[in-house]
């Protein structure tokens, strides 16, 4: 598969994070299946692991605390 952000690379599978901001909370989905580019890092989801990322961040957003510093 093409890249259809960068249009050069090729993608291939493999695992990243997946973040994002819901409402005022920042949830981080670890270790996610996806396709990814080798040339830009855009990252692509099956619909399973788009469902399972839904419910991974609802299950985060509903769990999180606020904290005052992060290991970045």
């Amino acid at each position: 598969m093409i890249c259809v952000i960068c249009k050069t690379g090729t993608c291939k599978p493999g695992k990243t994070h997946f973040s994002v901001f819901v409402k005022d909370a920042f949830v981080v989905v670890k270790n996610v299946d996806a396709m990814i580019c080798d040339n830009c890092g855009e990252a692509y989801y099956d619909a399973a692991t788009t469902d399972y990322i839904q419910a991974q961040v609802e299950l985060g957003y509903n769990a999180t605390e606020e904290v005052e510093v992060m290991k970045v």
